[in-house]
C-alpha cells in the first residue's frame, strides 16, 4: 500500500470512528432520555394516584366528622318533636327513616372510599369484608382464597382497589355467575388470579373507550407497584387476570391467618 492510500485508509478509519462516537453519543442520549421520561412518568403516576387517596381521605374525613355527627343531631330533634297529631307523627316518622337511610349510605360510601378495617385489620380482613357486602347484593358467587403474606402498608392501598375494581366491574358487567380469586406468594411475587364466568370483553376496545378507565385505574396500579399484568379476556369467553407484583426483602415476612 502506497503512502497515498494509506493516508485514505487511516482517514476512512478515522471518519468511520468520529461517526461511530457520534452514533454512540446519541444512542445514549435517547436511552438516558427514555429513562428520564419514564421515570418522570412513574413519578406523575405516583403523584397522581397519591393525590386521589389524600382526597378521598379527605371527604371521608368530612363525612364521617362533620355530615355525619350533624345528620345524627338532626335526627335525634326530629325524633323527639312535640306532636299529638297523627299526620304530623307519621312525618315524623318517615323522616326519621330517611335520615337512617342517609347515615346508612354516608357509611357505606366511606367504607368504600376509605375502608377503615383495612387500616385496622389488613389486606385480606379488608377484602373478605368487600366481597361479603357484594356478595349481599349481588347473585353472582364470589370464592376467595389467599395464602397470609406481609405486604407493606403502602402497597395494600394499591392491591385493595385493583380487586376492588376489579369486582365492582365484574358485578356490573360481566354477567358472570362466579368469580374466583386467590392470591399466593411464587418466586418472591405476590400473584394475584382473578377469574369469571361472564361474557368477556374486548380489551383493545375497552382501554381505547372512555369507559376503560376502571381498567386503566388498575394498570396504573400494578405499574405503581412493578408489577405486570396478564388479562385474558374475549367475548363469551370470560375473564382472567393474572397480576404479580414483586416482594422486596422487606416484605417476604409471612403472617400468620387462615384461607378465606
Amino acid at each position: 500500500m502506497d503512502p497515498g492510500e494509506t493516508k485514505i485508509f487511516f482517514a476512512i478509519l478515522l471518519a468511520a470512528g468520529i461517526i461511530g462516537i457520534i452514533l454512540i453519543y446519541f444512542i445514549i442520549s435517547i436511552v438516558s432520555n427514555q429513562r428520564k421520561y419514564l421515570r418522570l412518568k412513574q413519578q406523575q403516576l405516583v403523584t397522581e394516584i397519591s393525590t386521589l387517596e389524600c382526597e378521598r381521605k379527605r371527604i371521608v374525613s368530612d363525612l364521617h366528622d362533620d355530615l355525619g355527627p350533624l345528620l345524627s343531631v338532626v335526627k335525634f330533634q326530629v325524633s323527639n318533636l312535640a306532636t299529638t297529631l297523627q299526620q304530623d307523627i307519621k312525618l315524623i316518622e318517615k323522616a326519621s327513616v330517611n335520615l337512617d337511610d342517609i347515615l346508612h349510605r354516608i357509611r357505606e360510601i366511606c367504607n368504600q372510599m376509605m375502608p377503615q378495617v383495612l387500616i385496622r385489620k389488613g389486606l385480606f380482613t379488608a377484602i373478605s369484608e368487600f366481597i361479603g357486602e357484594t356478595d349481599s347484593r349481588t347473585s353472582m358467587k364470589i370464592e376467595f382464597s389467599y395464602h397470609p403474606v406481609y405486604i407493606s402498608p403502602a402497597a395494600e392501598i394499591h392491591v385493595y382497589r385493583m380487586l376492588q375494581e376489579i369486582i365492582t366491574n365484574a358485578v356490573k358487567h360481566s354477567a358472570a355467575t362466579h368469580l374466583y380469586i386467590d392470591i399466593s406468594v411464587k418466586n418472591e411475587k405476590l400473584i394475584l388470579e382473578i377469574s369469571d364466568d361472564g361474557i368477556g370483553f374486548n380489551t383493545v376496545a375497552i382501554l381505547k373507550e372512555s369507559n376503560g378507565s376502571g381498567l386503566k385505574n388498575i394498570l396504573n396500579r400494578a405499574q405503581i407497584l412493578r408489577g405486570d399484568i396478564y388479562l385474558d379476556s374475549s367475548p363469551e369467553k370470560g375473564t382472567i387476570y393474572t397480576i404479580e407484583i414483586p416482594l422486596t426483602c422487606n416484605d417476604q415476612q409471612n403472617t400468620t391467618g387462615n384461607s378465606g
